[in-house]
């Protein structure tokens, strides 16, 4: 077997830097030495959507799986990139700027370009449509999970449905449009609804 498969494969590191104290959510980092060998560690106080993150299903729902029932499986794989930078601000995302790029089992990112409250959203069609054939959703704050925070479709159908979503991903632009390998596994911490990754992509 061949372990050195990826080692010249050029790899995106889809996650943003996060520097204490700068965060517009919790994130404190605190030092103290250790009491047996006196090295330095950490005490970390986050918020558990911070950064780039994995949301289980418990998100939605209380009594869904946590970040640790899931299957490991799911937080890697063949992902694509949708590169959706020709739809204009506040515009819906539909079934037919998807379906020409989803493989079943695929790990769907999303990108477009429009950052903020302005970002194309994803609409319950698509949604819906999605849940039948991918195996995790991740978005950049290009992307608006939600058409409406009241309907909430996106959560319902995906979590609802053990399908795990990425949120905050950074440099999607540099992997708009291919397909590559995507890893960012989660913290092992249970009845967490949700964690921080560190997300890559190899191509």
């Amino acid at each position: 077997m061949e372990y050195n498969v990826l080692e010249n494969r050029e790899v995106v590191d889809l996650s943003p830097l996060l520097v204490p104290g700068k965060e517009k959510r919790r994130l404190t980092i605190r030092p103290f030495i250790a009491e047996l060998d006196k090295t330095i560690m950490h005490d970390v106080d986050m918020m558990s959507h911070l950064g780039s993150h994995v949301e289980a299903p418990s998100h939605f729902k209380p009594n869904l799986p946590d970040i640790t029932a899931l299957d490991i499986r799911k937080f890697y794989g063949e992902a694509v990139c949708i590169d959706l930078r020709y739809k204009k601000a506040r515009e819906a995302i539909l079934v037919e700027d998807l379906e020409r790029h989803v493989k079943e089992g695929d790990i769907v990112l999303l990108h477009s370009g429009i950052m903020g409250e302005e970002a194309p959203y994803i609409s319950k069609e698509a949604a819906e449509w999605l849940s039948y054939r991918i195996k995790m959703l991740g978005i950049d704050n290009t992307i608006n999970l939600e058409e409406s925070y009241e309907l909430m479709a996106s959560h319902k159908y995906f979590l609802e449905k053990n399908i795990p979503i990425i949120e905050m991903l950074s440099n999607l632009d540099k992997v708009a449009g291919k397909r590559f390998i995507y890893i960012g596994l989660p913290l092992k911490i249970y009845g967490l609804d949700s964690s921080p990754v560190r997300a890559i992509a190899i191509l």
